[in-house]
């Protein structure tokens, strides 16, 4: 087998308007891990990747892969180095976008400027090894993406399904298209389930449940504990994105509205089961029965693309 670079990315995954993309700049800004932009193409590459291989492998001796049994685990070694090299290869043009020549000249970040927390990259030194994903389509494919990256781990953002609802009902606020509460709820558990399901599939060394009002109550407890499950160093500069707000669509003032609303919604029931039992303790049935789900449900998806 060739010898492949360690690859070990970070993947958050959970329902939208759940911290995401504040954590997302939050543990970008580690001097070892690259933040960027959702990605969305990963996973079509990586479903591309079990098809390509499975027809590469499907007549025996008289196919490419499986003339040679070529190992699927090699073959997605391969994959997982090649998205390596094209998300390193968008970041540098991303920084030198930003900041111009900075391997030569540096990079000064301006403390009185309001985006100051909000770095790319905070220096010319920083190795920025790895990269965090905050695509939420990722909550989906979990499985996948475990399979493609062995060393990759997962960031399961968890926030109560009235909030996650209410937030995109207001998504507008920053642009976005807003929800119905229905609609919204549906989304939060979509979402909820396959992550939920990736934990125990995955178990607590491979994902760790980020709750979201720990984002403004214990942000210094939190990305200490953040860090060290994803054997990095504690960085001060991980905490700066998290003095600025955790709700962009400002929904703090429409609570007491909420639940008269939504308590009317039938999901919203189901939806708050859910969340309950989240705390569930995980067998090792479990954990079997989530592995195979998950399986299942990216090779339905698989074949109809």
């Amino acid at each position: 087998m060739t010898e492949q670079m360690s690859v070990e990315p970070i993947f958050t995954i959970g329902a939208p308007r759940s911290g995401t993309s504040i954590m997302n700049w939050a543990i970008g800004q580690h001097p070892n891990i690259q933040v960027m932009p959702e990605t969305a193409w990963i996973v079509d590459y990586i479903t591309g990747a079990f098809s390509a291989f499975k027809r590469g492998s499907e007549r025996g001796r008289f196919s490419h892969l499986s003339n040679v049994d070529y190992p699927l685990g090699e073959f997605l070694a391969h994959v997982a180095s090649s998205i390596n090299a094209i998300v390193g290869d968008a970041y540098e043009k991303r920084c030198k976008s930003l900041y111009g020549d900075y391997r030569a000249k540096g990079i000064t970040i301006n403390p009185s400027n309001p985006n100051s927390p909000f770095q790319v990259r905070r220096s010319a030194e920083e190795p920025k090894n790895r990269w965090i994903d905050s695509t939420p389509l990722n909550t989906h494919f979990a499985w996948a993406l475990a399979q493609v990256f062995p060393k990759a781990k997962f960031i399961h953002n968890l926030r109560q399904p009235n909030d996650v609802a209410l937030s995109l009902e207001n998504f507008d606020a920053v642009g976005a298209t807003a929800k119905p509460l229905e609609e919204g709820l549906a989304i939060w558990m979509q979402h909820t389930e396959d992550a939920w399901l990736a934990e125990k599939a995955l178990g607590s060394e491979r994902v760790f449940r980020l709750r979201f009002d720990r984002i403004e109550h214990e942000p210094e407890l939190l990305i200490h504990e953040l860090l060290n499950f994803l054997d990095e160093p504690f960085s001060p500069a991980c905490l700066e994105p998290l003095s600025t707000t955790t709700n962009s669509s400002k929904v703090d003032g429409k609570r007491a509205g909420l639940i008269s609303r939504i308590s009317q919604i039938h999901r919203y029931k189901k939806a708050s089961r859910l969340f309950r039992s989240l705390n569930t303790p995980v067998s090792a049935s479990d954990r079997t029965q989530a592995v195979e789900i998950l399986k299942e449900r990216f090779e339905t998806h698989r074949q109809q693309q």
